[in-house]
Formats: C-alpha cells, structure tokens, sequence
C-alpha cells in the first residue's frame, strides 16, 4: 500500500468512469469507455481561430528572450498576435506554392517562432516534419537525417539559427528549395528571414482554411526508428483534433476551470518532434485554450537548472512529463521548499508517459505534496504512441499506482488479443493513422484483418474481477526475449523493477540476456543522485566505479532479486556505462528512455563484457 494512502486527494473533476467490455469465444476482448467523444473541431487550425476571437488578449505561448535567454522577462504571444502571424505566414507559404504535395522541414527546439511556423504551413495544407535536432547536429554522418529528407522531400525547411544547421544543410541538395530561418542567415541558394517571409493576408488564406478537412494530411511524425530507419506517420487533421478531445472527454472541464481559477496553464520541455510533446502538451494546450511556457530545461545536468528555474517561477495547473523528468523533479522538491510551494499551490493533476514510471518516484512526490498541501494530487499514466497522435488511454481517476495505462479514451476501441499467457493490444479509432507515407509493406504489417493497429504491447487487468480498475503495461512483445534455458523474460518489466530498486542511483536500464544463462543489464547512472551521494561533481566514467556508487547498486539489485527470486526476472550482474546513451544514435527516444534493442546494437563491446568471465571497471556482479 502506498506510505501517503491515507491522505485525501486534491479534487480532480474526473467524469464517473465507465467501461464497454465484449469477451469473445477465443479469448478476444473489446474494450470501449463508456463517455461519448466531446465534439470536436474538423482540424488543428480551428481552435487558434476560436480563441484569436473570444479571448484575444490572452497570452498563448511565452518563452525566454532566445537572445538571453538567462534573462528574467518573457516573450509573449497573445491568442490575437498568435493568429494574425500564423495567417501571415500561410500567406507566404500558399505565394511559394505550399500543399500536400509541398512539405515543411522544422529544425529547432521549442519555441514561439517554431509553432508559427508549424501552424502557418498546416493552414497552408503543407504537411510539417519535424525533425529531431540531435540527428542535424550532433550526428556525425548525418545519415538518419539525410534519410529522412529523402523520404519526405520537403519543399520548405525551417531553421532556427542558419548558423547551427548549415552542416546539416551543406548535405543536402536544395536546389529549388527554400530555406527560412529566425536568426542567422544560412549560406544557401535561397533563403530568408521568418520576418521578411511572412506575407498579406487576403481571400486566398481564408480559402486555404476552408479547404482543410479531418483527413487533410497535418504532419509526418517520425518514429525513433529502433529496427531500422525511422518511418514517416501520417498524421491527419481529423487524428490530432479528435484527439484532444478525447483526452478531455473523462474531464467535467467546467469544473476544472472552476477550480484552477482560470484557463489552464502548462511549463513544458517535451519536444515537439515528438508526438507526445506537439500533440499531448502543444496542440492540446491550445484546443484547451491554456497557456503555455516553453520551457528550455530538461533532465540532464546541464540543462535541469533552467527546468527547475521555470517551475519555481510558474505556478501549473497541470504537469505532465516523461519519468526521467519526475525522477529529477523528486529530488529538487525533496530539497527546495520554495519550489515545492509553487509547483503544488495550483496544480490538480500530474501525469507520465513514454515509458513506466516506479512506484518509488510517486512516493516521494507524493510525500513533498502531503508536506506542503496537507493533500496528495493525482499521478496518473497516459498510453499511446506516434501512430494514435497519441493518447489512446489514460487513467482517468485519482491514482496512487504507477505501471497503469488506464482504460480507452472516448473515440476509440481497444482489442486484447491472447498470446500465449499474455494479452497483446491493438486499437482502432478517430485517432489511429492511416498508415506509414510512401511505405506500404510496413502499413499493411502494422495492422490486423479487423484493422486493428499493432501496438507491439502486452497488457493484463490489474484485477480480472473487476476490469473497471483499469489495464497495466506487461511488456513490449517485440521486447520479450528467451534466455538458454527456454525462460521467457520481459524486459520492460524487469527494467522499471531493478531501476526502482536501486533508488534513484539508476536512471535507466537495458535488459541484456538473449541466448544467456541469466539477466544482466546494462545500468546508466542518475548523475545528480550519485554525484549528492558521493559529495563531488565527478563525470560518469568516475562515478561508475567510486565504491559508494558501486555498492548502492549492488544493495539495489540484490533486494530487487530478494523480491524476484525467479530466473525470469533475477538480475544477476550490471555493467555501469560511463558514455551516455546517444540520442543521434537512437539510443534515448526523445521520450527521455533508453531503447533496448537500439543500445544493445551499438555497444556490442560492452555486452561482451558484461557476460565475461573476467571483471571490467564499472561491472558489479550480484
């Protein structure tokens, strides 16, 4: 039981939950929520044209000055100025040529400047692709992004700075090609500023707007690409519109309004290459008519000061984020009181996603909240992926249990297909893609005969009994692996298990042991963690061998295996890696976790390591 179970949640204006359930003779179950889905706009340029009109003067986004962005003050974009920019820069697109057969390249990290342009291209019916910066910038072959170009072939790209992305751009060949950017000037054959670009608006934006409908392609997301090149999602209008609606379908969203005093207001860092940081938090914030601030922090160390300077500045209504990002935020309000004040003085709810979250992380929380508020605030699990733009369930009900994917949304139906012992998921709804651009073998492997979209995720009932409770993760079935004696493992659950374990030592895991007589994980460190618990700022390939580093694992692990005694999840050694995974590589997602098969790929060294018979600096054996 949770240590805070007793403590009363802050009030969460959750609709009374239902749930739809159809068991099939064969062991197939249908799952739908019982709430209709709310009615929802026909595209994503509607709310911004809603909230330009009925609440003009409200801010929509805000971020530090790009030019200082050290500074105290703000950049503000109301709902008014938001919309007249966007419209100005479909004008420019729709002069150049812009639509579906005319894509949008965005290259830079979250900003004002990036959802003009972003929005100003779907007005225009020009499908955006957004592109992850580490592939253009810190990849040293640039391959995955010369990959990507060739298969969406962008007619415009948008550059932040000229200067950070002129190797990128020397790449390729732009001939005929127009490359915008805010600051920096690239050398190119043609380019121009996003001040000078933005045009006059006149019929033709309006008439561009009125052409837009459900199945107007809006974007090509881009999966991480963990078995091979990344593929482009078609992601309609119609999707990510509904989408947001049904997130807010469970919601008495009068009530939540009431109780916040106000329009909801969200801090962010996610990035909007990411389907969950465009569409949960972006695009969701906006169909909301909230407000949101552009974070520039995240958890790593260089960049968590700013995370946590944001927050202590800006009271939230919501937050919601990735569990490496909670993992952090746990031990800076653990420390800061002032924070802890802030952070919990307006806020009702608190959500994760991309990955499970242990059970650890929330107690802590859970205990700053209950030591600043007398209250505990709800911290539920969303579940999705690139493909259903994205949330397809969440835990809608106050929640004190981590590894919970929920129930379906309103708007889609969920397919528990028996494999094996385990109950494979797949989902068909308003928000499930209608496949992958130019790649028609992995559309049609990607669904079933009902179409019924794959996952790649198992799933069981927390209680049989009593379906309502809700469904936990069960693994990645494309992550389950045999070891040589013939047991299975499933390594998502055996990485959230050993990860909580050790306590916050561990920000991550791989669950190495194909073909192998045991488990072994290749453990990458919370630095912050280690670094408090040594008492020096020492780097990652010193920390992986100081002795009290080495010993909190190893007194993690070996309670972990106390509780799992079972070769299926009874780790029996760790290599502690001293180079950070990669995200140019592929190796962390831009949800903030490591992916599995991906890292196993590129280190091969250190897997032969960890399974030697010979000890290595950093190897511990349990």
């Amino acid at each position: 039981m949770s240590k805070t179970a007793h403590i009363p949640f802050r009030e969460v204006p959750y609709l009374p939950l239902k749930l739809k359930i159809d068991r099939r003779p064969d062991g197939t179950i249908y799952l739908d929520s019982g709430h209709p889905l709310k009615a929802h706009p026909p595209h994503m340029l509607a709310p911004l044209v809603k909230w330009g009109a009925e609440r003009p003067d409200q801010t929509w986004l805000a971020e530090r000055w790009p030019e200082n962005p050290a500074a105290d003050d703000w950049r503000r974009m109301t709902y008014a100025d938001g919309l007249a920019a966007v419209r100005r820069i479909a004008a420019a697109f729709l002069s150049e040529g812009a639509g579906q057969d005319a894509p949008v390249m965005i290259l830079s990290k979250n900003s004002i400047d990036n959802a003009l342009v972003m929005y100003g291209a779907m007005w225009a019916a020009s499908p955006v692709v957004p592109v992850t910066p580490a592939y253009a910038t810190l990849s040293q072959d640039l391959l995955r992004f010369r990959y990507i170009d060739q298969l969406t072939t962008p007619k415009f790209i948008y550059v932040e700075d000229g200067n950070e992305y002129q190797r990128a751009l020397d790449s390729l060949d732009l001939t005929g090609r127009l490359v915008i950017y805010s600051r920096n000037a690239p050398k190119v054959p043609r380019a121009v500023s996003l001040e000078d670009f933005a045009g006059q608006t006149g019929p033709a934006v309006d008439e561009a707007y009125a052409r837009l409908t459900p199945k107007t392609v809006a974007k090509y997301m881009l999966t991480s690409g963990s078995t091979g090149e990344p593929k482009a999602v078609i992601n309609t209008h119609g999707m990510v519109a509904a989408n947001s609606k049904m997130i807010r379908s469970v919601w008495d969203e009068e009530r939540l309004d009431a109780i916040t005093g106000g329009p909801q207001v969200m801090v962010n860092f996610l990035p909007w290459s990411h389907t969950y940081g465009t569409h949960s938090i972006l695009h969701n914030m906006l169909d909301w008519g909230g407000t949101m601030y552009i974070c520039q922090g995240a958890p790593t160390p260089a960049r968590l000061p700013e995370m946590i300077r944001n927050l202590k500045e800006i009271p939230t209504t919501q937050h919601t984020t990735v569990p490496q990002a909670w993992a952090a935020l746990a031990t800076a309000l653990e420390q800061d009181d002032a924070l802890a004040e802030v952070f919990f003085s307006r806020l009702t709810s608190m959500a994760y996603g991309g990955a499970s979250m242990g059970q650890d992380i929330y107690e802590r929380i859970q205990e700053v909240a209950v030591r600043v508020t007398g209250e505990r605030i709800s911290l539920s699990a969303g579940y999705g992926a690139t493909e259903t733009s994205p949330t397809a369930s969440n835990v809608h009900w106050p929640n004190d249990k981590m590894g919970l994917i929920g129930l379906p949304l309103p708007g889609n139906t969920f397919k528990l297909v028996p494999a094996g012992d385990k109950l494979e998921l797949r989902v068909k709804g308003v928000n499930v893609t209608p496949g992958y651009f130019r790649n028609a073998e992995k559309t049609a492997e990607a669904f079933d005969e009902e179409g019924y979209y794959k996952l790649g995720d198992a799933v069981k009932f927390v209680d049989p009994a009593e379906p309502e409770r809700g469904l936990a993760f069960d693994g990645r079935t494309v992550e389950e692996f045999k070891l040589a004696s013939g047991t299975w493992v499933s390594a998502g659950a055996v990485r959230v298990a050993a990860v909580a374990a050790c306590g916050g030592a561990l920000s991550d895991a791989v669950v190495c042991g194909l073909n192998k007589d045991e488990i072994g994980l290749l453990g990458f460190l919370n630095l912050a963690w280690c670094q408090r618990l040594v008492g020096e700022a020492l780097p990652a390939d010193q920390l992986v061998t100081h002795p009290k580093v080495l010993e909190a694992v190893k007194a993690g692990l070996s309670a972990h295996n106390k509780a799992h005694p079972n070769a299926s999840a009874r780790i029996t050694r760790i290599l502690l890696q001293p180079v950070e995974p990669r995200a140019d590589l592929g190796e962390i997602t831009e949800k903030g976790y490591i992916n599995q098969s991906r890292t196993q790929a590129l280190r091969p060294d250190q897997l032969d390591l960890l399974f030697a018979a010979e000890n290595a600096a950093g190897k511990i054996l349990i």
